[in-house]
């Protein structure tokens, strides 16, 4: 079964990168109708411009944006280049993750996971918020993952990541606003944290928080220097805690380890 899975390996790659871009397509409707509280089936995507719906022959992942020029076929209203640029980002995950995790359960997995979290990342950007729907959904798919032991760690290490990755932010939430005298760490931060821990287990939730931070020091950073802060001086955290995550789930070896562990202490050590 192997040898003939590895025949057919270049052709599980092109289905792959179809079926990824297609889910980012999906991704892109989520990303804008979930936080308006809008179906994610019906109605047909429509130009949020002239209301114009969209023919399927315009809606083919990445393809049809570059043949309409990135503008919509009724109104020439430019179309976001985050719409093919989230496709793109799906494609490319799912090549990444096939070829760490294999034609595996953990491969369907994680790579889910990592869409949940671009979804995140960009409803967080546009609106400061992580949507109960996705901490739900986190919530049953790694309860399910633990029960069919589709995980590499057990659920007790699920529940150490958990209380660590959640507890740490939920902290650092509390202290940060009594110091600052304002909310340092949104609530929905720290169920996303408990949601990744869960999945992660104790070690690698330390390193997902550890890499959070660097990410959300170096997003301040730029926005700072550019002068493009959110409103109230806010950074949203979900995008630096996603970030975070898919950096250690993409860096994983194959023995269930993870290169950056592995070179911090062969390297220090």
């Amino acid at each position: 079964i192997l040898r003939m899975v590895e025949g057919f390996y270049p052709l599980i790659q092109v289905y792959s990168f179809i079926i990824g871009i297609s889910v980012g397509s999906f991704l892109n409707v989520m990303i804008y109708r979930i936080p308006n509280n809008k179906s994610i089936i019906r109605p047909r995507s429509k130009c949020t411009n002239c209301s114009n719906p969209i023919n399927w022959y315009d809606n083919i992942p990445i393809f049809s944006f570059l043949i309409l020029r990135g503008k919509c076929r009724h109104c020439d209203t430019v179309i976001n280049i985050r719409y093919p640029l989230i496709e793109l980002i799906g494609g490319l995950l799912a090549l990444l993750f096939l070829d760490i995790y294999g034609l595996t359960f953990q491969f369907g997995l994680f790579l889910l996971l990592s869409y949940m979290l671009i979804a995140i990342t960009f409803i967080d950007i546009d609106h400061y918020i992580i949507p109960n729907q996705f901490i739900i959904f986190g919530m049953i798919a790694g309860i399910g993952a633990h029960v069919l032991r589709l995980l590499p760690i057990s659920m007790i290490d699920g529940i150490y990541g958990l209380l660590f990755f959640g507890g740490t932010l939920l902290m650092t939430g509390i202290i940060g606003s009594w110091l600052l005298k304002k909310e340092a760490m949104g609530f929905g931060d720290v169920k996303l944290a408990v949601i990744l821990g869960v999945f992660l287990g104790f070690e690698l939730s330390v390193l997902s928080l550890f890499l959070s931070f660097i990410f959300a020091a170096l997003m301040s950073i730029i926005l700072i220097m550019l002068k493009k802060v959110g409103k109230d001086n806010r950074v949203p955290f979900g995008p630096s805690i996603a970030a975070g995550t898919l950096l250690t789930l993409l860096t994983r070896t194959p023995g269930d380890g993870n290169h950056i562990i592995n070179w911090y202490f062969t390297n220090m050590f």
